[in-house]
């Protein structure tokens, strides 16, 4: 999915940070059911074909395209070449920030695509979005316009050789809170009780009645046993704005934040950065917190750094960063508060920060999350951030 985003540039306090204001979708392409070679393995060549095909059919080349997201989800990411692929095409999409979505923020994304999150907040309720796929169901309980719970369960229409009733069973029982023996994450809380329930993903497309062909799956079976089992539910089924397409939607809003415009970056070839480990501690704790990141590698500390923005603190916080980061390096400092550039300045020109360096700010970033920083866009100055979790299979 190909969009033309406009950016607005927030008027709070110590806060230089752009945010969508409008997008405007341009190409939507064919669905493609992901390709598998004989071995397991994604087949490469048929995917970067059907890429090369949405840029023409959209009437673009890739260099005219300023900031997007490669995200490789549920069974996907269970192949070997799974890694390779999602680094091959955020390489080759030049500022593009790749994300391999583990089962939470499939879910998350999968929410805000379908609608569900939005639907929450302008209503004030609890809509509990079930994104139901080839190969997982993922959960999403949104309160009032924020996801606060996900849940996931190893059921789907295509890769799970499961009786269609029993997986039926296990996603209204998932819906209700309860344990099944296909829980990828721990169930739902049984509290807030969800107000109205919305159906993503492929099998949704077959529920609502927008797409009545087989495509050698057990997509239509699943529908009608999810039909079937409405009344067992626990809110009543309403559609969402959209189904198939709500993962990539929602990777196109949750994905597409933007930093401050006050940032630094050390080096020109500081960006982009991947798959960063991300540690959240107040400035007394962070050399501690810092030391649950081993070896030399990158790493993203994120501070909630209050105060003004006086010289002495700066100087201070610095040095505090730079004590805790130790020899990890490219070193990624995150900041709520308008003063990137200027820390980044200090950091470098009195306290003699060597390596990669990039201080951002705008952002929210929690421990134990990962971060990826794509290329600077111009003429705004902000960066594009992914903030995920990496799930890979073993081996």
């Amino acid at each position: 999915m190909l969009a033309r985003l406009r950016l607005q540039r927030l008027a709070d306090a110590l806060s230089s940070r752009y945010v969508v204001v409008e997008r405007e979708v341009i190409h939507r392409s064919p669905i493609l059911l992901t390709p598998f070679k004989s071995d397991g393995l994604i087949e490469v060549d048929s995917l970067e074909r059907f890429v090369a095909l949405a840029y023409d059919a959209a009437g673009l080349r890739p260099d005219q395209v300023d900031t997007g997201a490669v995200i490789l989800t549920g069974a996907a990411l269970e192949r070997a070449n799974a890694r390779a692929i999602d680094e091959l095409f955020a390489a080759q999409g030049g500022r593009f920030v790749c994300a391999t979505a583990g089962h939470r923020l499939e879910a998350i994304l999968a929410a805000h695509g379908s609608g569900a999150v939005a639907r929450s907040r302008e209503r004030g309720t609890t809509v509990l979005n079930i994104d139901v796929g080839g190969g997982t169901t993922k959960l999403a309980l949104c309160v009032a316009g924020v996801v606060e719970e996900a849940s996931a369960i190893a059921v789907g229409a295509r890769n799970v050789p499961l009786p269609v009733p029993e997986m039926a069973d296990a996603i209204v029982a998932a819906a209700n809170g309860r344990g099944t023996s296909r829980d990828l994450l721990p169930p739902l809380p049984h509290t807030p009780r969800p107000d109205e329930i919305v159906l993503s993903g492929g099998v949704s497309e077959h529920f609502y009645g927008r797409d009545r062909t087989a495509h050698g799956d057990r997509g239509l079976a699943l529908a009608r046993a999810l039909e079937e089992r409405r009344a067992r539910l626990p809110a009543e089924i309403v559609e969402g704005r959209e189904g198939i397409r709500a993962t990539v939607v929602g990777a196109s809003q949750f994905t597409v934040q933007l930093s401050g415009s006050t940032i630094f970056v050390s080096t020109a070839d500081a960006l982009p950065v991947r798959n960063v480990p991300v540690v959240r501690a107040e400035v007394a704790t962070l050399a501690t917190a810092a030391t649950s990141i081993e070896g030399t590698g990158p790493i993203a500390l994120a501070i909630p750094w209050r105060g003004a923005p006086r010289h002495a603190a700066l100087r201070a916080l610095g040095e505090a960063i730079l004590t805790a980061a130790g020899p990890h390096r490219p070193l990624i400092v995150a900041l709520e508060a308008d003063i990137a550039h200027t820390l980044g300045r200090i950091l470098v020109d009195e306290l003699g920060a060597a390596g990669p360096l990039v201080v951002v700010d705008g952002l929210d970033l929690r421990d134990l999350d990962y971060v990826d920083i794509g290329g600077i866009v111009r003429p705004a100055g902000v960066v594009p951030v992914v903030i995920k979790s990496l799930v890979f299979a073993g081996g």
